[in-house]
C-alpha cells in the first residue's frame, strides 16, 4: 500500500513595501496655533461657502489634526463664529482708530467707506449670511452681548462731541450708529434684489452713490440732532 505524501507548498511572502515616514506636524504655541487655524479657515472661506466645506477641509489647510480644531473651537459652527468674531473686532478697532483722528466726525463718508469696504469683502459677506441663516442664533447673540462693540464706538463718538457726554447724547449717537450700520449691512447683503427692484443694475458707480447718500444723511443728522459743527 502506497502512502501518499502531501507536499505542502509554501506561499511566497512578498516583501512589505517600506512605509513612508509621516511628516511630523510642527508644534506651535496654543495662541499661535489658534490664529493659524483661523487664518486657514479664512483661506478656505475665500473659495467656498461655509456650508460647502467642513472641519476636515480647514484642518488640511492649516496642517493640523481634526481633533486640534475641535479642542480650540468645539464644533465647526464654533470655528465659523470665531472667524467672524475676529473680523468684527478688527473692524471695530479700525473704526476706533479712525475716530481718534482730528476732525474725523466731520468726515462721515470716510468712516462709512471703512465700514463698506469690510462688509463688501466676500469672506465677510459669506460669514454674515451664514450667521443670519444659522440655526444657532444664541451663539451669535452671546457674542454681541459679550463684546458690545457698537456701544464702545458710540461712546467714543459721543466723547469726541462732548468730553462729558450726557446719557441723552450717548443714546442719540447709538441710534445714529445703529441706523447707519443697519443700512450698510442691508445694502451689502441684499443689494442685488433691492437694485433689481428699481429696475437697475448693480455697479460700482451705484455703490458709490449709495455710500455718498448714506454719508450725507448721517452727516446731516449729526449736525442737526447732535450739534456737530462742520
Amino acid at each position: 500500500m502506497k502512502t501518499r505524501t502531501r507536499i505542502r507548498r509554501t506561499r511566497r511572502i512578498r516583501p512589505l513595501r517600506p512605509l513612508r515616514p509621516r511628516a511630523r506636524r510642527r508644534r506651535r504655541a496654543p495662541e499661535l496655533a489658534r490664529q493659524e487655524i483661523l487664518d486657514a479657515a479664512e483661506r478656505v472661506f475665500a473659495e467656498f461657502q461655509p456650508d460647502q466645506v467642513g472641519l476636515k477641509d480647514v484642518a488640511r489647510a492649516a496642517d493640523v489634526s481634526h481633533a486640534l480644531i475641535t479642542h480650540y473651537f468645539g464644533t465647526y459652527g464654533g470655528l465659523i463664529e470665531a472667524v467672524f468674531e475676529r473680523r468684527i473686532r478688527a473692524l471695530r478697532e479700525a473704526m476706533l482708530l479712525r475716530l481718534r483722528e482730528a476732525g474725523a466726525l466731520a468726515r462721515p463718508a470716510e468712516l462709512l467707506a471703512e465700514l463698506f469696504r469690510a462688509l463688501e469683502d466676500p469672506v465677510h459677506l459669506r460669514l454674515t449670511r451664514w450667521m443670519l441663516a444659522s440655526e444657532r442664533p444664541s451663539a451669535a447673540h452671546a457674542f454681541a452681548l459679550r463684546e458690545t462693540g457698537l456701544q464702545v464706538v458710540a461712546r467714543q463718538v459721543a466723547g469726541a462731541i462732548d468730553p462729558s457726554p450726557s446719557p441723552a447724547l450717548i443714546g442719540k449717537v447709538e441710534l445714529a450708529l445703529l441706523t447707519a450700520v443697519s443700512a450698510a449691512y442691508g445694502y451689502a447683503i441684499g443689494k442685488h434684489p433691492l437694485v433689481a427692484a428699481l429696475g437697475r443694475q448693480v455697479s460700482g458707480e451705484l455703490d458709490t452713490e449709495v455710500h455718498r447718500t448714506l454719508a450725507a444723511m448721517l452727516e446731516a443728522h449729526l449736525r442737526s440732532e447732535l450739534g456737530l459743527r462742520a
